[in-house]
C-alpha cells in the first residue's frame, strides 16, 4: 500500500503502471539504472579535457557544475 501511495506522488501516469510488485521492482530498477547511468555520464564529463569540452560547447565550470549534480537530478 506504501508502494501505491509514493507512486500516486509521482502523477497518475506513475500511479497506473505500478499496480503489482513487480511492476514496481521494475520501475525502480529503471529508475536506478538511469540513475547510475547518469552517474557515469558526469564523471565522464569531469574527466574530459578541455578541448573535448570546448568541442562539445562547454566550459571546465560547466562541466564541474554539471559533474556536481546528484545523480536524482536531470
Amino acid at each position: 500500500m506504501q508502494t501505491i501511495k509514493a507512486a500516486k506522488r509521482l502523477g497518475p501516469s506513475v500511479s497506473r503502471s505500478l499496480s503489482s510488485p513487480v511492476q514496481v521492482l521494475i520501475y525502480l530498477s529503471d529508475l536506478l539504472s538511469d540513475w547510475e547511468g547518469r552517474a557515469r555520464e558526469r564523471r565522464t564529463l569531469a574527466e574530459m579535457s578541455n578541448h573535448l569540452l570546448k568541442d562539445l560547447g562547454l566550459s571546465r565550470t560547466d562541466a564541474r557544475r554539471e559533474a556536481e549534480k546528484p545523480l536524482w537530478r536531470v
